[in-house]
């Protein structure tokens, strides 16, 4: 964050007057617009940035700039600039760059910082540091990234040059405070050396649009149209007479440039496991990310997108399980249920075979009801006992009622049909010569 005694200082600086003309070149200055200040997503992958770049405004003008900037350990974005203009009357102006991100919110980046300290040829207009034209500028920047596309945009208030540059030489009573507007709209096309860019933003005096054309990774081309709005009076200069100062202050230009990124070394001993994304709306900038090497970007992402891969076949295979584990315990729920029923089916055999036990012992006494009475209760333990219903139906058989008796064997027929002594039993009735079947031993036996 800036010093109070360096913002003392340029709160003074913004409210001496000044004489301005164009040397706000596109792509001249730190960031990745045009003319407007932004936020530089891309920054921290380089070691320094060098521009080069010529503005033409017609066949004998046109303004010159060679920039370069770069980003410190401490999060500042520091940037020169040397620019030749097209006005013969101006000297070149050598000017210096400050920027500093101070906040970050989700996708959302805040930016203070000043620009165009510049310093040119005494004459009778400066003085070594033009100081009138210093620009003081705060910018908001937003990106939001959909499938292969990405927009970016940035808003902010700047004075001086930022808001005021004029083509030429333009006489100001006070700076003056504007608002600035730009979006970069990065597209698919040559994804592989990181994307064509759209570029389109209102800097206070005009319409600007360009592109970036990426090559190799480490190299792009800019191409611009300053003042869009009045392209359609390009070059008018040439048709008037040579001795007309005829340059106007809103003369639209063609701008073509070359941007060589250095990349920045990996240094082993910071490395980058420090640094952490998740950071809150009032941390610093970790310097540590700073050290990432852009050559190894495209093999960086591969391993992102196979680590998504990864995770996320982790997770399928993490719901599968669960999936099994639960299916394992509906699965021993329902073996434990038949162990149960089981269990109780057995219980309730064994209490049965008790009762009919008895209920043998009473027969073979010829106590026929205390058996009846023991065969139901047998029946009432286990409702399918087909030994208990042949079992009642010869104590019936033995009590006189032949229905009964005959109802009763019919049902442990039902129950089961291999039960061969029953037919014995039934076919002894029907002839008439079931006592001379020897039924006792037939109950004995079942």
């Amino acid at each position: 964050m800036f010093s109070p005694k360096f913002l003392f200082v340029l709160i003074f600086l913004y409210n001496i007057d000044f004489i301005d003309a164009a040397s706000r070149v596109p792509f001249s200055r730190p960031g990745d617009m045009l003319r407007i200040p932004s936020v530089d997503y891309s920054m921290h992958y380089n070691l320094l940035r060098l521009n080069f770049s010529s503005e033409i405004l017609s066949s004998s003008q046109n303004n010159t700039a060679f920039s370069v900037s770069a980003l410190s350990k401490t999060g500042y974005i520091y940037g020169m600039s040397l620019v030749k203009p097209a006005e013969l009357t101006r000297s070149a102006e050598l000017g210096f760059h400050l920027q500093k991100n101070l906040l970050v919110y989700g996708n959302v980046n805040l930016d203070f910082g000043v620009q165009d300290i510049l310093f040119g040829e005494k004459n009778e207009f400066t003085n070594g540091l033009k100081t009138g034209e210093i620009s003081l500028f705060g910018v908001l920047s937003n990106k939001k990234e959909f499938e292969d596309y990405a927009i970016s945009t940035h808003i902010g208030l700047g004075t001086g040059k930022i808001v005021q540059d004029a083509q030429s030489d333009t006489t100001y009573e006070k700076q003056k405070i504007g608002m600035f507007l730009g979006f970069q709209f990065k597209t698919p096309w040559l994804k592989k050396d990181g994307g064509v860019s759209l570029l389109t933003e209102f800097d206070g005096m005009g319409l600007n649009v360009g592109l970036h054309i990426p090559l190799l990774n480490l190299y792009q081309i800019n191409i611009s149209i300053t003042h869009f709005e009045n392209f359609g009076d390009f070059a008018t200069e040439d048709k008037k007479p040579p001795d007309n100062d005829s340059l106007q202050w809103n003369a639209p230009g063609i701008t073509l440039g070359l941007t060589m990124n250095i990349p920045r070394l990996y240094n082993r001993d910071r490395g980058i496991s420090n640094y952490s994304m998740d950071r809150n709306i009032y941390s610093k900038t970790d310097s540590s990310i700073l050290f990432y090497n852009p050559i190894c970007k495209e093999v960086v992402e591969t391993l992102r997108d196979s680590i998504h891969v990864g995770n996320n076949l982790i997770e399928n295979l993490t719901a599968y399980n669960i999936m099994l584990l639960h299916q394992e315990t509906i699965l021993v729920d329902s073996i434990r249920k038949n162990i149960f029923r089981e269990e109780v089916s057995q219980s309730k055999t064994n209490k049965a075979m008790r009762h009919l036990s008895r209920s043998l012992r009473f027969f073979y006494d010829e106590r026929y009801r205390d058996a009846l009475s023991e065969v139901n209760i047998a029946l009432e333990e286990d409702p399918q006992f087909a030994i208990a219903y042949g079992r009642r139906g010869s104590i019936y058989y033995k009590l006189g009622d032949i229905r009964r008796a005959t109802l009763n064997w019919n049902a442990a027929l039902q129950l089961d049909p291999e039960f061969t002594e029953i037919y014995d039993m039934l076919k002894a009735s029907d002839e008439n010569r079931l006592e001379s079947v020897e039924i006792s031993k037939n109950l004995g036996e079942y």
